[in-house]
């Protein structure tokens, strides 16, 4: 076993389990040919570990596993799913079952997540070189956000995608055209006023509130011509100055309209049915594809349209896209049978087209133009896909995460400026970077 791997292993398992010892495979592409297969039946059985148990994802993951089961005789998938540790997470499950040497074959994670715990993960780079899986298959974000030093995590399984949601109706109340949606922040400024509404003293709609849904600093950062990532440094940069002054930006709506006022609509908010854009009680929302679907379910006649992210000049759209990969545990003994699985879901045209159930995307551009032909709600997301921005792969991305959805409160109630808090995150991030490079030597 390599030193380095070895050492690194062993510290994110006692950190995490209180372990003495630990024992993992070398990090290198494995060929193993174990077949894993029943004895009696000679069908090789696989544990696929996912995160979606109800609604339209349970339901995809469920009718892809029944088509693949169909279709391939010899592999016989099992689907189990896992509760999340927080989040879309269910790292701290994986790294105790490849401890104790019973991992599952497969497991849907965050793709963006997948470097920090990359020594407990089986390198694809020889599999997928040899089955002819590369980079133009797929979009650029998707393939990015899945390697870590050109280390292969995984597989791109999907994708997911934000934009501008807009009430159709409550423009033309408002007196706007509702078939021209705002496009720079400006105009996107002007129409929140023009559609909030107050009764006494209190706001009976919200024109917008820019960090609510899918409002991310990612959003605005990006919308603003932000980046968050220094790649020839390896460091982060939330602090840049454009996502200064979009996390700025940001925060001055809740000092025009009172950060109490905003605190208390945010807080009493719904999700799916008592969401408030579906409620008819926010006028535009940043929101993902997914709420699509969700619209369709809770209320199909709303009036609505969708558009790119407003940019300071109305120009240069992009969208913070977001997705899963699948990947191989390390100790895996059905990597053959896992690897088919994988093949299948992430690059065939039927595994992919059953994203189709959940209203998200493929991480493949041709299979999206064919799924979402005569969606034309979908427009708008799949014009700016190729433009989409994924969170930067880095050892310490999760923290990033959780940092970055905290900002905005921590502007809005006075524990520091836009830039203070920022420049805090990002020396907080890259100290962490550090420490965890550190510990591969």
């Amino acid at each position: 076993m390599h030193t380095k791997v070895f050492k690194r292993t062993c510290i994110i398992l006692t950190s995490l389990f209180a372990l003495t010892a630990c024992s993992l495979p070398a990090n290198k592409d494995s060929a193993s040919r174990n077949k894993g297969e029943d004895p009696k039946s000679g069908v090789a059985e696989i544990t696929f570990w996912h995160n979606w148990s109800t609604g339209p994802s349970g339901d995809s993951i469920t009718k892809s596993v029944e088509a693949f089961n169909k279709s391939h005789p010899n592999i016989k998938v099992k689907p189990v799913y896992v509760a999340t540790d927080g989040g879309d997470s269910v790292t701290s499950k994986l790294l105790t079952a490849v401890a104790g040497g019973n991992p599952p074959d497969v497991m849907l994670a965050s793709r963006y997540g997948v470097a920090e715990y990359m020594d407990a993960v089986t390198l694809l780079n020889e599999r997928a070189e040899k089955d002819k899986i590369t980079e133009s298959m797929f979009y650029k974000w998707a393939w990015d956000e899945s390697i870590y030093d050109g280390k292969l995590l995984g597989i791109p399984y999907d994708g997911t995608a934000r934009a501008l949601f807009y009430n159709k109706d409550h423009f033309k109340e408002a007196g706007l055209d509702p078939e021209k949606p705002p496009t720079t922040i400006a105009e996107l400024e002007e129409a929140a006023k023009k559609l909030t509404k107050k009764e006494g003293n209190k706001f009976t709609r919200f024109g917008l509130i820019p960090w609510y849904g899918e409002g991310w600093v990612y959003s605005w950062g990006w919308a603003f011509g932000g980046s968050f990532l220094d790649g020839k440094a390896g460091k982060v940069t939330a602090n840049d100055p454009n996502i200064v002054k979009a996390l700025e930006w940001e925060t001055n709506f809740a000092k025009q309209y009172g950060i109490q006022d905003v605190t208390s609509f945010t807080s009493s908010a719904g999700t799916n049915a008592t969401n408030p854009f579906i409620t008819g009680q926010l006028s535009m929302m940043v929101n993902g594809n997914w709420m699509i679907s969700q619209i369709d379910q809770y209320n199909p006649k709303l009036n609505y349209g969708i558009s790119y992210i407003p940019t300071p000049t109305g120009k240069d759209f992009n969208t913070f896209v977001g997705g899963r990969v699948l990947i191989i545990p390390k100790g895996v003994k059905n990597q053959d049978a896992a690897w088919e699985f994988i093949k299948w879901m992430c690059t065939s045209e039927e595994g992919q087209s059953l994203k189709k159930i959940t209203g998200e995307f493929a991480a493949i551009p041709a299979i999206n133009k064919k799924m979402y032909a005569d969606d034309r709600r979908q427009d708008k997301f799949l014009e700016v896909l190729p433009n989409g921005k994924n969170r930067p792969v880095v050892l310490a991305g999760n923290m990033m995460w959780d940092e970055l959805a905290k900002a905005p409160d921590l502007v809005n109630n006075g524990k520091g400026t836009a830039k203070e808090v920022l420049d805090q995150i990002t020396k907080k991030v890259n100290d962490e970077i550090d420490k965890k490079k550190a510990q591969q030597k």
